[in-house]
């Protein structure tokens, strides 16, 4: 159990580095349309973010109660 949570923390780190990604090419864009294309994939970056802690946060609950169960 104990991997998922460590991949999921691994998983977390990519979608924060690439909302920083998306958010640097946002700024750098000229282009209204190219600059509101980085900056959806940065909200999309956000969510898969917001998902993956929430999934964290549930392995998390599981893995307490089972270290809780075997003491």
């Amino acid at each position: 159990m104990q991997q998922i949570l460590d991949g999921i923390l691994e998983a977390i780190e990519d979608e924060m580095r690439a909302q920083k990604h998306y958010q640097m090419l946002a700024e750098k864009a000229t282009d209204p349309k190219v600059k509101k294309f980085f900056e959806q994939l940065r909200i999309d970056e956000e969510n898969h973010e917001q998902a993956l802690r929430t999934r964290y946060e549930a392995f998390a609950k599981i893995l307490k109660a089972d270290k809780g169960e075997n003491e």
